[in-house]
């Protein structure tokens, strides 16, 4: 069933805006590995300040397919580190908004790589009308769209 593509879209964004941590999931050579992080959007697009080493640094420059999971929201995103300044600096005010308590902590680290994930789909788990379905946005095909009886 088709649903209202920017309905969704704002329901995923106040959602996200809410949200403190999430789980993010990387792939290589057949090794799955997941990790909590702290994040900010920017609407759709999550910003991760994070270390460039490391197996999931290593994962994302060899499979830039992620996921990112949280409460009832599965994602699915493209993601890229950026050294590019502007992006850094954009990052780290947000991080700075959203998590005082933790920007102070890492304040010696402005020259911390961001993380730049772009979801290509969303898909949020739902019980509407004694029915479980999904509801998902394909942000690549700019439609959305309820899967009903998912089980």
């Amino acid at each position: 069933m088709v649903i209202d593509y920017k309905t969704l879209y704002d329901e995923i964004v106040i959602l996200l805006e809410g949200i403190q941590t999430v789980v993010l999931a990387t792939c290589a050579d057949g090794r799955v590995t997941a990790r909590t992080m702290n994040f900010v959007n920017d609407e759709l697009t999550i910003y991760f300040q994070t270390s460039e080493n490391g197996s999931k640094a290593e994962q994302i420059r060899e499979n830039s397919n992620v996921a990112i999971a949280v409460d009832n929201i599965q994602i699915e995103a493209m993601a890229h580190f950026t050294t590019d300044v502007r992006k850094i600096e954009f990052c780290s005010t947000m991080y700075k908004s959203k998590y005082p308590q933790l920007y102070e902590k890492y304040i010696e680290c402005p020259e911390e790589p961001t993380l730049i994930c772009k979801p290509v789909r969303f898909q949020l788990y739902k019980f509407i009308d004694r029915n479980i379905c999904f509801d998902v946005l394909d942000v690549k095909e700019k439609k959305a769209y309820r899967i009903h009886n998912i089980y």
